[in-house]
């Protein structure tokens, strides 16, 4: 279960755009998850030549194509319009981290390292130190990992993820009382997040407070009760309490 492939895409709708017509078409179709039609109502505007021309839309038009290609689970296709945009808007943040995502999605670790470094000359941005940390988190190095995440945390206090992927490398480290707590922070600020509920419980049974896991673990299946890891987990955390 990868909290992580929920922010892949997390950016789409949150830029400014200036809008056109044929891009709002192609943006309701990506919004119904009509995601060959979006394509195609962006190929039919989309003019390669027009990439670089003063007020061009084509960095909307590809940053959504990039959008639906990794949807549908075509990340080279992503990569390439997303590394495009880049190209073209080079002081926007967005297209890099959507890059590096797409990397930490591949395990590709170094490259996700280095577009969520370009990112940061860019802007301090907390969802760089992020990826920094799932990425350092991935190659073992837990110490780094928690370095970056907290720092992503002391810029967005928010972060709900940040906070259990904190607490998944305080696991790692054997940290148990101090896992329990990012994972409750991000509990707090996530309640109906059946991964963290999860989460939050298997520290409680490391932690030995089987009566608290028993009551976080129930709730994570009933916010997910077809999540296979979380039935496991259940069953293990049940049979704990007999």
């Amino acid at each position: 279960m990868k909290i992580k492939l929920f922010f892949l895409y997390a950016f789409i709708l949150t830029i400014p755009v200036v809008l056109y017509a044929d891009y709002d078409k192609a943006l309701k179709l990506f919004e119904q998850g009509k995601y060959d039609d979006a394509l195609a109502e962006v190929a039919s505007v989309l003019d390669v030549s027009r990439d670089f021309e003063t007020n061009s839309p084509n960095y909307n038009l590809r940053y959504l194509a990039g959008h639906i290609h990794g949807r549908k689970g075509n990340y080279e296709s992503a990569l390439k319009h997303l590394k495009r945009c880049a190209e073209i808007q080079k002081d926007s943040v967005n297209p890099l981290i959507d890059i590096a995502f797409i990397y930490i999605d591949y395990k590709r670790y170094t490259d996700a390292m280095t577009w969520a470094r370009k990112a940061l000359q860019i802007k301090q941005e907390p969802v760089a130190y992020y990826i920094l940390g799932l990425a350092y988190s991935g190659i073992g190095s837990y110490w780094q990992a928690k370095e970056y995440l907290e720092k992503a945390i002391s810029l967005d206090p928010e972060m709900y993820y940040a906070y259990n992927e904190l607490g998944n490398v305080l696991m790692a480290l054997g940290r148990i009382t101090q896992a329990q707590t990012a994972y409750s922070a991000a509990y707090a600020l996530a309640p109906s997040s059946a991964y963290i509920c999860n989460n939050l419980a298997m520290s409680y049974v490391q932690a030995g407070d089987v009566k608290k896991a028993v009551e976080i673990i129930e709730k994570a299946r009933k916010l997910a009760p077809d999540n296979p890891v979380i039935v496991e987990n259940y069953n293990r955390i049940a049979s704990l309490k007999k």
